[in-house]
C-alpha cells in the first residue's frame, strides 16, 4: 500500500508541475507605490482617440485633448496669448488627427520606445475619410502618469508649430 500511495503522491507532483502557470494577475500592495509597474503608454494615445470614434462627434479643444506635460500646456497658452494678440503662429488643424475633418477607422496605438518612467515614444496608425495616416507622439513621465510632450508626423512638429512666433 505505501507503494500505491507513494505513486499517487508522485504523480499529483508531476502533473501539478506540468500544469500551466497561473494567468491571474495580482497587483502589488498598495504600500508598494514606486514598485508599480508604470502602465503602456500606448494605452495613453489610444484613450484621445475616443472622441472621435463617436458619431456626429465634436473635436474637443487643444487644452482639453491630451493630458498634456506641463512644458506642452505652457507652450500652448503662450500660443494661444500670441494668436490672440495678433502674432500668430495659429494651429489650423488638429494634431491628434493630423486633419481638421475627421471619420476615423482602424485605430492602432503602439509603443516604439520606452524608458520606463522617463519618456516613451507612441505611434498611431489609423485611416481619416479613407486615407491612411502616422501620427508619433513623445510623451513624458510626469506627476505618475504619461503625459503628451509632442505630437508630430514627417511633416510638422507640434513644438516647434507653438513656440515659433510668426
Amino acid at each position: 500500500m505505501r507503494i500505491h500511495a507513494l505513486i499517487i503522491t508522485l504523480a499529483a507532483a508531476a502533473l501539478a508541475a506540468c500544469s500551466p502557470p497561473s494567468t491571474q494577475k495580482t497587483e502589488p500592495p498598495a504600500e508598494a507605490g514606486a514598485n508599480r509597474a508604470i502602465p503602456d503608454p500606448a494605452a495613453v494615445v489610444s484613450a484621445l482617440y475616443a472622441p472621435y470614434i463617436v458619431a456626429d462627434a465634436q473635436a474637443p479643444a487643444l487644452a482639453d485633448a491630451a493630458p498634456w506635460s506641463a512644458q506642452m500646456q505652457a507652450d500652448i497658452a503662450a500660443m494661444h496669448t500670441r494668436t490672440g494678440d495678433g502674432d500668430g503662429p495659429s494651429l489650423d488643424f488638429d494634431p491628434i488627427i493630423d486633419a481638421q475633418d475627421f471619420q476615423l477607422s482602424n485605430i492602432l496605438a503602439t509603443t516604439d520606445a520606452v524608458v520606463e518612467g522617463s519618456h516613451a515614444v507612441v505611434r498611431a496608425q489609423f485611416n481619416n475619410i479613407g486615407e491612411p495616416q502616422v501620427v508619433v507622439y513623445d510623451l513624458v513621465w510626469e506627476d505618475g502618469r504619461w503625459k503628451v510632450d509632442n505630437i508630430r508626423t514627417d511633416e510638422w512638429d507640434m513644438r516647434t508649430i507653438v513656440t515659433t512666433p510668426s
